[in-house]
């Protein structure tokens, strides 16, 4: 493993995600640099209107972003860490390139693609998984699951344990590129599925709630931009609170008061099962990204 100074990071499709990352990495503060020695970046995109999008985002910063629009081998050769951002289903056909495979020898290939296991990634590759006697001139594969609020770098990203284990300074500066965008978690490979929604799928349901809540306020009379403004501060200074170690029934006890408004709605919520359908909803969704791998679990809400 090369020890990276001055390094170059090929986001391989960056799309939306891959933006909110190039967005997090090129900002990153002085005295994090050695951290993250990245001073050159490449996004690799494949069409005209995506070239473009890239170069008015980034306008201010081309000194340090080149694109890359339809040569993958030259942007990965010339990369030192590679971020496969890539749509799943064009995952096959990007790692099969002829020559890719010897472009990524010995380098750090992050995955954010869902769907898609280390042992997988590294099948396609090179027609095995990666085992403890066999790393020799492949590529190191990490596993990763950013979740949408990247994109105001407030991501909660999953980073799966690999076994063989990265060199902890490959893990140091995944860690890094993902601490950028909010807060990263290493997680056991078991657990990567469950995280798939409980991380990924749980900003959608958060949104659902609040667009309920901000039509029921219109209903009683509030204006829908100020309704908005009050259940997403609402939102905000919970999550602060929650993540300040408060338990979410304690905070529901301090809401409450005997014969209040609160406790009035909360009753309303437990006559309608909202716990329960909250909970299969996000057990649903956490059956979904185990079939993406037909693996199933005890809890899964169908066989």
């Amino acid at each position: 493993m090369a020890n990276i100074q001055n390094g170059t990071l090929c986001i391989l499709g960056c799309g939306n995600l891959g933006i909110a990352i190039l967005n997090g990495l090129i900002n990153v503060p002085a005295e994090k640099t050695s951290e993250l020695p990245f001073t050159q970046y490449i996004a690799c995109v494949r069409s005209e209107s995506s070239e473009r999008r890239l170069t008015e985002r980034f306008a201010q910063s081309m000194n340090k972003i080149s694109i890359s629009r339809g040569d993958n081998i030259q942007a990965v050769q010339s990369a030192d860490v590679i971020i496969l951002g890539v749509d799943p289903a064009d995952i096959q056909t990007v790692l099969t390139q002829p020559g890719l495979r010897e472009a990524l020898t010995d380098k750090l290939l992050i995955s954010i693609a869902a769907g898609w296991t280390r042992q997988k990634l590294e099948a396609t590759i090179y027609g095995s998984a990666t085992t403890a006697e066999n790393t020799a001139g492949r590529a190191w594969v990490v596993r990763t699951l950013p979740n949408i609020a990247a994109q105001v770098s407030q991501s909660l990203t999953a980073i799966e344990t690999s076994e063989p284990a990265l060199p902890e300074r490959y893990l140091q500066i995944t860690t890094s590129i993902f601490e950028q965008i909010g807060k990263a978690v290493h997680i056991d490979p078991r657990l990567m599925n469950a995280t798939t929604a409980v991380g990924g799928s749980t900003p959608a349901f958060f949104a659902v709630i609040c667009d309920a809540m901000i039509d029921a306020a219109v209903a009683v009379g509030v204006p829908r931009d100020l309704a908005h403004t009050m259940i997403f501060q609402s939102m905000q200074g919970t999550a602060t609170m929650l993540q300040s170690g408060m338990h979410p029934a304690m905070l529901k006890d301090q809401g409450t008061s005997p014969e209040g408004c609160t406790i009035g709605g909360l009753m309303v919520m437990e006559e309608a099962g909202v716990r329960g359908h909250v909970g299969r909803a996000l057990r649903e969704a956490v059956t979904l990204a185990r079939l993406m791998e037909t693996t199933d679990h005890v809890n899964d809400t169908r066989h």
